[in-house]
């Protein structure tokens, strides 16, 4: 199947994240014109891999920018990209926007990238459940996270993550549904990716908390496994993250959080044919 790819620069809408490619280029040391040219050497290895397209040059960037310029690394992660949605069907196999279960996903908890960059040139995003424990399933919320997290690799350019868990709703409902299984399958995704994390903040959490953070720790890459922070108030948040840059409901200046959610679902039913094409790479 002839693969289409959707150039985000062509889209009709506003960016819904807004980055600073120049003030990420120039961290690393790198012109316009250095990344143009190892872009191009880049693209002349994967004429030569046995890939479904040629990715975008923004594709390439991210990817870059994650493996901080080192460019083996970058190709792993090219191949990683293109040939683990078969390695990992119990994430990927049912994870296309318009099937049911996958609509139904929004409603057990979200992954929500927050529109502006913190001053280092950081991206915030929340993750969060939802109290709703009778609908919940593991592989339709993981695989809600990653699809949001393709279009980061189409959209997106930042030095590394601020990831912000609410847990306020989290129950021994949602533990006994995360079997070790799909949460270990998660989490090979995201170290292979070379997903940069700086900081892993934990608010509002339960006393169930202990068993995910536990479990984390031994399934997350050591980094950002001790990289992890529980905080009993938003106050001490606050000491790490950029409060202004939070949604207003969380203290901070930005929109709600729910209306940002919002703006990614119609993002994601944005890039449906791209989804689709995805889809039949997994099988």
């Amino acid at each position: 199947m002839k693969s289409k790819i959707i150039d985000a620069e062509n889209l009709d809408s506003p960016p819904l994240l807004v980055i600073n490619r120049e003030g990420v280029r120039k961290y690393w040391g790198k012109s316009e014109s250095d990344v143009c040219e190892i872009v191009k050497d880049l693209q002349e290895w994967i004429k030569e891999q046995n890939f479904p397209e040629m990715p975008t040059n923004h594709m390439i960037e991210f990817f870059l920018t994650n493996c901080k310029y080192k460019i083996d690394a970058t190709k792993d992660v090219l191949n990683t990209y293109y040939t683990i949605r078969k390695q990992v069907p119990e994430i990927y196999e049912d994870s296309n926007p318009r099937l049911a279960e996958m609509g139904n996903s929004w409603n057990m908890g979200c992954y929500c990238p927050l529109p502006q960059l913190t001053d280092d040139l950081c991206r915030i995003s929340i993750v969060k459940l939802t109290s709703n424990t009778s609908n919940f399933v593991a592989s339709s919320y993981f695989a809600n996270i990653m699809n949001i997290y393709e279009l980061r690799i189409y959209e997106d350019l930042c030095l590394s993550e601020i990831i912000i868990c609410d847990y306020s709703a989290l129950s021994w409902g949602h533990v006994f549904k995360m079997d070790i299984f799909t949460v270990r399958k998660m989490a090979h995704i995201m170290n292979s990716l070379k997903n940069r994390v700086k900081q892993l903040h934990i608010v509002d959490s339960p006393s169930c908390i202990n068993i995910i953070i536990s479990l984390a720790k031994k399934l997350l890459n050591k980094k950002i496994a001790d990289r992890i922070v529980v905080h009993k108030s938003y106050d001490s948040l606050y000491e790490h993250v950029p409060k202004d840059l939070l949604p207003s409901d969380y203290g901070g200046k930005g929109r709600p959080l729910e209306e940002t959610i919002d703006m990614w679902k119609e993002k994601v039913k944005q890039y449906q044919e791209r989804f689709d094409t995805l889809e039949a790479w997994s099988k």
